[in-house]
């Protein structure tokens, strides 16, 4: 109670009526590659000013005098009065919440999966950026777009039956050299285009999560003009790149999230730091079609990751631990430091794979896997392409897997030839397999400490250049 005083009480109610006329304030235009509008600024502004009078509005309203305390023991609170300040700021605390929420379909998205609802969702983005932070928030729909740049402390936030599905139009897609750590591939490689449907670069406190859905319209690019499906990756007419990729970031969260149907691999977290990944569900397999490059999960030169309760099923790798890309990166980490852990995966090729690039891969922890209809669970790469010096593989642990692959492991340096393979350990691995491992090693370094422990898969095995110790 403010003390009889009506102008507090007045100023109270207007505060309020100021944040709430605020929220729905917010309208502007996007410039295609996440520049802040002038009509976010304005809509965050406006809900910055109003948080602030609310505050101090309070204040006066709850503790009119200094001697608040002294008269409160003298007449006391009655039960009642105490419900209503609870209330009342809880009240509070929800507009407060509400206020750093930013819905796409204020700043003009449909939804209705026909609209191009790029720019609209990107003005949410840059809106709560500009805030100093916020949730964009896609609710039920389809939402057809081209490339989202996320922006530092943001929280993307797909509601349940929500989809941001990828334009089928090229055009709307960013550049292979939109920032320096990009690239396009030609036919003689993967044949993608380096365009993304949801890009971070060089931000840190990013969050993407569900339990919506990010689709990346695979069909619309994985056709032949007569609209059957292509014969090998270099016939593919064109199609983007990596669906999500996070470069050169940190603190980011991926949660809760459906990454479905991406044209090539789903999600790609090169040279970034303080990742977790938990409870997201990925495919790419079509059958009786093939994707192409179809990936799950690749973290490239990342530390201090965490990647749990996920359900991949990919035509491709489902999880890859790489070092590559370094001459892209002004300052290339090697891949440290990561667990992955309480996951179900089944692969076209590999359920999980290490290796590719010149870096080092080293102090994995892998547990808790199920894998089924898979070729290879394991495979170790020194070198995938010629040219390439390979990656170290070290100080690796793997423990508690469940089985029903072709093969086990598939391990060798391919055309790597100065690269270091040790310490790497199996541990309570058991199921069923059709096929004989394969484990290679280089002559002049030879694999070292490669150890089976509580292996009850059969010892079938072709080895060269590595002693495996069976504990």
């Amino acid at each position: 109670k403010s003390g009889g005083n009506a102008n507090v009480d007045a100023n109270v109610f207007r505060s309020l009526g100021n944040l709430m006329a605020g929220q729905s304030a917010g309208t502007g235009t996007n410039d295609g590659r996440g520049a802040v509008v002038e009509g976010s600024v304005a809509f965050a502004t406006s809900v910055e000013t109003a948080q602030v009078q609310l505050a101090m509005n309070l204040k006066t309203f709850f503790f009119p005098c200094k001697s608040f305390h002294i008269r409160s023991q003298v007449y006391g609170i009655i039960p009642s009065m105490k419900r209503c300040i609870i209330g009342v700021a809880a009240a509070v605390a929800v507009l407060l919440a509400d206020a750093r929420t930013f819905s796409v379909r204020a700043f003009g998205a449909k939804g209705d999966g026909v609209a191009k609802d790029t720019d609209a969702v990107q003005a949410a983005v840059d809106a709560a950026s500009a805030a100093g932070g916020g949730t964009v928030e896609l609710d039920a729909g389809t939402y057809l777009s081209g490339t989202i740049w996320l922006k530092d402390n943001v929280d993307f936030h797909l509601c349940s039956g929500a989809t941001l599905k990828g334009s089928p139009d090229p055009k709307d897609y960013c550049a292979s050299n939109c920032v320096p750590q990009n690239w396009a591939s030609g036919v003689k490689g993967d044949n993608h285009s380096g365009g993304h449907l949801v890009c971070c670069v060089g931000r840190r406190n990013v969050t993407l999560r569900g339990p919506g859905r990010i689709d990346g319209n695979a069909p619309a690019f994985l056709k032949m003009p007569d609209g059957t499906h292509p014969k090998s990756k270099a016939a593919i007419p064109w199609r983007p790149g990596q669906m999500i990729w996070f470069c050169d970031s940190s603190d980011l969260r991926v949660a809760e999230l459906d990454i479905y149907d991406s044209p090539y691999w789903s999600c790609f977290l090169l040279n970034c730091d303080r990742v977790q990944i938990r409870g997201c569900r990925v495919f790419t397999r079509r059958r009786p079609t093939h994707t192409y490059n179809g990936d799950g999960i690749d973290i490239d030169r990342c530390r201090f990751v965490t990647l749990s309760d996920c359900v991949i099923d990919t035509a491709d790798d489902c999880i890859t631990l790489r070092a590559s890309c370094g001459k892209r990166l002004a300052d290339p980490h090697d891949c440290c430091y990561v667990t992955i852990a309480n996951c179900v995966l089944a692969s076209e090729c590999n359920a999980v794979r290490f290796g590719v690039g010149e870096g080092r891969v080293h102090h994995i922890a892998l547990s808790n896997l199920t894998i089924h209809d898979t070729l290879n669970a394991f495979n170790f790469v020194g070198a995938y392409s010629r040219g390439n010096r390979g990656t170290d593989i070290t100080d690796i642990r793997v423990s508690n897997v469940v089985m029903d692959a072709e093969r086990f492991i598939y391990f060798y340096p391919r055309f790597a030839t100065d690269v270091e393979f040790r310490d790497i350990v199996f541990s309570g691995v058991s199921g069923k397999v059709r096929k004989p491992s394969f484990v290679r090693g280089i002559p002049e370094k030879p694999t070292k400490g490669f150890v089976l422990r509580d292996f009850k898969l059969p010892r079938d095995f072709d080895v060269d250049e590595t002693e495996i110790l069976f504990e």
